[in-house]
């Protein structure tokens, strides 16, 4: 199947979600599924779904997934996104500000694609090196925002009366040589009304796995930072 034999299936959305932080579980190379699945149900089975919901919301990260159609485009939806408490330094959140992503909207539960990426490029107070110390400055990320449709690999396994998908976040903390490499498609992707929204999505990505994520730097080390989630229905 073609890119664009893809899009001419029926789209959906999304819809809201709440998500879980999962670094209690996941530690970027393994995920320890079967504590998480037991830590789940046990809080499933113990409360309605409305105030399981409550709950997620007062947990430390917790993020919240809101999915907007646009008028403007065909092809892409808009995923608004709020900001985790998470850790800060004087006031100001390691985690880089991204309160929205542009996505294809026919990969949203397509049976050929398991995950599909969003991208943006923001301005970030902090860079983490190679051993993870953290540099304050000002600097450039590229974040890369999944969604997996993995809903059904959920559902087997926890006792929701709602929809389940895994969501994540990389965070690729970008030298200035980095940086000119997807600098045309920081404004690009971000304008919600660009004719070329779902053009320059794909250029963006193309760029990114065909030539940065090629270089001897990122060879060894791909990316800087992740969040993963796992993402409850409303």
């Amino acid at each position: 199947m073609g890119l664009f034999d893809i899009f001419k299936e029926k789209p959906t959305t999304l819809g809201t979600f709440h998500g879980i932080d999962l670094r209690e579980w996941d530690t970027g190379y393994k995920q320890d599924t079967k504590a998480l699945v037991k830590f789940l149900n046990s809080k499933l089975n113990s409360m309605s779904y409305e105030k399981f919901i409550i709950f997620l919301k007062k947990r430390d990260d917790h993020r919240k997934f809101i999915d907007e159609e646009l008028i403007d485009q065909d092809l892409m939806n808009k995923i608004k996104i709020t900001e985790p408490k998470g850790k800060v330094i004087q006031g100001i959140s390691l985690i880089p500000k991204t309160d929205y992503f542009a996505y294809p909207k026919n990969l949203l539960n397509h049976k050929d694609t398991d995950c599909f990426k969003s991208f943006r490029i923001v301005d970030s107070k902090f860079m983490y090196d190679r051993k993870a110390k953290v540099i304050e400055g000002d600097f450039k990320t590229l974040v890369m925002f999944n969604i997996c449709n993995d809903e059904d690999y959920w559902k087997k396994k926890i006792s929701s009366e709602k929809s389940i998908r895994s969501m994540s976040f990389q965070y690729i903390d970008l030298d200035n040589e980095e940086y000119q490499l997807v600098k045309i498609f920081e404004n690009k992707i971000k304008n919600m009304k660009d004719s070329k929204l779902f053009d320059n999505h794909f250029k963006l990505l193309d760029t990114i796995f065909k030539v940065l994520l090629n270089t001897k730097k990122r060879k060894k080390y791909p990316i800087n930072r992740f969040q993963s989630y796992l993402a409850f229905e409303e």
